[in-house]
């Protein structure tokens, strides 16, 4: 074979491999240097391809249509696959990359590359992409190190780098130097065989014999789910009356169960919990106070997880959710009611004068997400990406567990970055869920499905120019963007807002009319006021833009307001 023919051999063998493995979903930026793998895109039809003019926007897609194929069934986890051309198309990845490594989000990253012998030249559009994600894949793969170039080898490196992306729950990129030229025109005389790949066994493998701890010893167990969406910690909860504090990233919007407690941060914050054990379900939680609950008792705590990553545990039980579950049963009976009985109490406390107190509209961020959430239609048919900064923290600390059906909550917790929002969420709209029956079953979407984001203005801002793929990417997404004029995030951190400098180095007020930009990007708009949120409509095609305007001052004094009532229910 020529240059020309080895380009389109290699790039046929490796996209054909990956549909038959059961990548669904491909994200690409058009280019030069990845004009063969486009080329095999365009002469397939089983994955379905996006062509996003921005790669980091499209590194966000991708990791969003991932994460909706995320669920606790490894048949289903299916990566994304990631397509840029070479030089500063491949660092834009970065932020995406990171994140999905950061929350064990399965993808495969193909970057096109200039062939070796141009590295470290001067030539055009060229940089050293040699591992350039090193630390954030779980692995690193270049074509040019093949032994042999054949179908076997360049199929065998499609089953070895999916494998790794699935297993290791994380991304994967490949690097592939193309030299030219790029274009073939008689692309039907690259014959290659009928090759089968073997099918591969993506469902869990049984978990070897664990030992628990004696858990007999123990009167006051306390279980802490965050982003494990797992009902085990429910079961838990309930057969043997042990309280649940159930992050928003959990399953607090699915049913109504009494044993979970979801005003975790008052009920820490002002009273004294004292647990002699800690059973942990998923990664670190939002709140920091939780937090530092669970730092000050490490030597009690255990970390239920299959696969240990970034956490400082000290305790780590290493199965899944339903091993543990089958374990746990044979050691104990029924814990003292009365130890749940006393964290109920103060939860339904809590609970009732939020209830009360946001009974009329409030100025106040908190109310806003506690209302939005009330309003979302109870069918089964929704999924929803919460933004990080205030609304994260506000969704978890101001609402309850309520019998919403909503499908999952989602978000970006890996890292925590403000950016890429809209791309994810235009992402999670496009991926099948599959715990949707019908799309699980028929692989394609629900129209019914509603798909909405609630984010601050400076998220918003941030990956503006995503709106753009509104145009040619078909969608279902509503945006409600809680404008405060500048992220009023760093007025929490005490003490700070009494800095003489804080309005000019910490908040950044853009006083940008949002009406403008979605009349620019061709979305539909909305302005409401939080006195009349009823008006939100969750019915969308296409983008539409909901801002809810807020005055910050006005919020900060109704939060010291209630926080100040909240005290006295403890006194």
């Amino acid at each position: 074979m020529n240059d020309k023919q080895k380009n389109y051999f290699l790039s046929k063998v490796l996209i054909e491999a990956y549909a038959q493995l059961g990548v669904e979903f491909a994200f690409v930026s058009p280019g030069s240097r990845n004009t063969p793998l486009m080329l095999a895109l365009s002469d397939q039809n089983k994955i379905e391809v996006y062509n996003v003019v921005d790669e980091r926007s499209s590194g966000y897609m991708a990791l969003g249509a991932a994460k909706m194929s995320f669920s606790d069934f490894a048949s289903t986890n299916k990566p994304a696959l990631l397509i840029t051309t070479s030089g500063t198309a491949v660092s834009n990845l970065f932020p995406s990359i990171t994140e999905a490594y950061m929350s064990s989000v399965p993808m495969l990253i193909l970057t096109a590359d200039r062939p070796k012998h141009l590295i470290d030249t001067g030539a055009n559009q060229t940089i050293n992409q040699n591992n350039i994600f090193k630390g954030y894949v779980s692995d690193f793969i270049d074509t040019s190190a093949l032994k042999d170039f054949n179908q076997k080898s360049i199929s065998q490196l499609a089953v070895d780098s999916y494998k790794k992306s699935v297993y290791n729950k994380g991304p994967v990129h490949i690097n592939i130097p193309f030299d030219l030229p790029l274009h073939i025109q008689d692309r039907d005389k690259i014959k290659k065989s009928a090759y089968t790949l073997s099918k591969l066994n993506l469902n869990k493998v049984a978990n070897k014999k664990i030992s628990l701890p004696n858990f007999k010893n123990f009167s006051k167990p306390l279980i802490v789910c965050t982003d494990n969406h797992s009902l085990v910690p429910v079961l838990l909860s309930e057969s043997y009356n042990i309280p649940l504090f159930m992050e928003c990233l959990g399953a607090r919007y699915w049913e109504k169960h009494e044993n979970i407690i979801s005003s975790y941060e008052f009920i820490l914050k002002y009273s004294s919990v004292e647990p002699d054990l800690i059973l942990r379900f998923g990664s670190k939680p939002i709140s920091n106070t939780l937090n530092e609950f669970i730092d000050k008792r490490k030597s009690i705590t255990y970390l239920i997880t299959e696969k240990s990553f970034n956490d400082d545990a000290e305790n780590t039980i290493n199965c899944d959710e339903s091993s543990f579950f089958k374990e746990f049963i044979k050691l104990k009976s029924q814990y003292d009611i009365a130890w749940l009985n006393s964290l109920l109490t103060h939860q339904n406390k809590i609970e009732d004068f939020l209830k009360h107190f946001f009974k009329k509209p409030k100025h106040h961020e908190g109310y806003i997400v506690n209302q939005l959430i009330s309003m979302l239609p109870n069918d089964g048919n929704i999924n929803l990406m919460i933004g990080n900064s205030s609304p994260i923290r506000d969704l978890d600390k101001f609402t309850f567990n309520e019998q919403k059906y909503i499908n999952r909550v989602f978000a970006n917790r890996g890292a925590s970055g403000i950016d890429g929002l809209i791309s994810t969420s235009i992402g999670l709209s496009i991926g099948y869920d599959p715990y949707n029956r019908y799309e699980n079953a028929t692989r394609k979407r629900n129209d019914n499905r509603r798909n909405i984001l609630i984010l601050g203005d400076i998220s918003f801002f941030h990956d503006v120019s995503a709106l753009i793929n509104q145009r040619h990417i078909p969608t279902n997404l509503t945006i409600i963007i809680l404008n405060n004029n500048g992220g009023h995030i760093f007025d929490r951190l005490e003490g700070l807002k009494k800095e003489k400098d804080y309005s000019k180095y910490w908040l950044t007020p853009s006083d940008l009319d949002i009406k403008n930009i979605s009349e620019a990007f061709q979305c539909d708009y909305m302005k409401i006021s939080y006195k009349n949120l009823s008006k939100i409509s969750f019915e969308s095609q296409g983008i539409k833009l909901v801002e809810v305007l807020i005055d910050s001052n006005e919020h900060q004094a109704i939060n010291d307001l209630l926080d100040k009532e909240v005290k006295k229910i403890f006194v």
